[in-house]
Formats: C-alpha cells, sequence, structure tokens
C-alpha cells in the first residue's frame, strides 16, 4: 500500500456525495456537515436520522441505487455500502473523472483515508496507521483523548486571540516566535486542567503582559 499524504481539507460549500443510507453512511454524512459540506446521498433506504436531515433540507437524496454518472460534480465521495458491484463502480468513476474517493473498510481501493481523530475545538488530532491497524489508531486516539480535555478548547481560543495581540504589538518575527513558545511551555494550561487556578484568560494574559515588559 502507498503511504498517504496527510493534509486537511476545506470542504465547505463543496458538494460531497455518500453512496449508501445506513449508520455507517450517516456517520459520514454527520462529519461532512460539520465542515460545512454540501451533502447529497444515494440511497433507496434511510436510516432515520439521515429521513430528518432530508425532511429539513440540509442534505439532498436521490432514492435509488446508484448508476454511473452520479458523482458528476463531486469534490469527494464516500462509498458506504456492502455492494462490490457498486464499489467498482464508484471507483472506476472517482478514478476517470479525479475525484476523492473513499470506499469504507477498503483502503487499497481509496485514493484517501479517514483518520482517527480528536476534536477539541479549533484542535484537531489526528492519527493514522496508513490502514493498517485501525485499533492501533483507536487506542492511541482513546489514550490522546485523556490528555487534551475539553478544556482545551478555551485554551486554543485565548491562544490565537493571544497571537492577534502580538502580531499587532510586536515587530519582531523572532520576538513573536519567542513569546508565543514561552507561553505555550509556561505550563497555565496544565494548572489550569489540574484545577490549580480558575481563571485560564487572566493568567494567560497576565504572563503575557510580563513577557512584553521583561
Amino acid at each position: 500500500m502507498d503511504s498517504y499524504y496527510p493534509i486537511m481539507l476545506n470542504i465547505s460549500g463543496k458538494l460531497c456525495k455518500v453512496i449508501g443510507g445506513g449508520k455507517v453512511a450517516e456517520r459520514k454524512v454527520n462529519s461532512l456537515l460539520e465542515c460545512g459540506g454540501e451533502v447529497e446521498v444515494i440511497s433507496p433506504i434511510l436510516t432515520r436520522e439521515l429521513e430528518k436531515y432530508a425532511k429539513e433540507g440540509v442534505i439532498s437524496v436521490k432514492r435509488r441505487k446508484y448508476v454511473y454518472g452520479d458523482l458528476e460534480g463531486s469534490f469527494l465521495v464516500f462509498a458506504a455500502t456492502n455492494d462490490e458491484k457498486t464499489n467498482e463502480e464508484c471507483l472506476r468513476e472517482c478514478r476517470e473523472k479525479d475525484i476523492l474517493l473513499n470506499i469504507v473498510d477498503k483502503p487499497d481501493k481509496c485514493n484517501f483515508i479517514v483518520p482517527s481523530k480528536i476534536q477539541r475545538g479549533d484542535l484537531t488530532i489526528t492519527i493514522s496507521t496508513n490502514g493498517k491497524s485501525p485499533a492501533l489508531s483507536k487506542k492511541i486516539r482513546e489514550e490522546l483523548e485523556a490528555l487534551y480535555s475539553e478544556k482545551y478548547i478555551e485554551y486554543v481560543n485565548l491562544l490565537g486571540e493571544i497571537r492577534k495581540r502580538v502580531k499587532m504589538e510586536i515587530t519582531d518575527i523572532n520576538k513573536r516566535r519567542d513569546i508565543m513558545l514561552k507561553i505555550i511551555n509556561s505550563g497555565i494550561i496544565d494548572k489550569y486542567i489540574g484545577g490549580k487556578i480558575n481563571d485560564l484568560k487572566k493568567e494567560l494574559y497576565d504572563f503575557y503582559k510580563k513577557l512584553i515588559m521583561d
């Protein structure tokens, strides 16, 4: 198997199609919607959740089996069906039209795979074994979930705020980098997670003020 090139895709407003209407397809649809994708499902049968999305106009639906040509104009496609013939036709169409394709549980027939993921607001941590051991990816993900708690959502947002302020107030690029590294390595987030401080924003900004005064 070839190695995959790690990349983060912006799918906001882009047409993404899911072949299949079961629980696996539902999970793929949810992940695409979370990232702003314009989603179309092609399947004669839908889960209750997908039916709800269709009625609300959240997704568009073709209520039939996939046929060659359905993927025209797609940015990316998930084939979430156990029908090997359908999978092969999706693969043929996507190859001919240079469309990104993931066939669920068939990494050898994909031109992209989805890594195991931890999401903490704007912090995204992904783990991949290049398709060799999803179970190991899951184990590592669970270990990292315990290490990077939900409190990192606030932390990352505050780092973003401070970075903007640093860029406005400090002209020297090297000094900017040094300040941000010192803030990140200050241990403030560990104290916050451990309950030793209550106001994360105050602690970070006080530390920043001290740095620029030194």
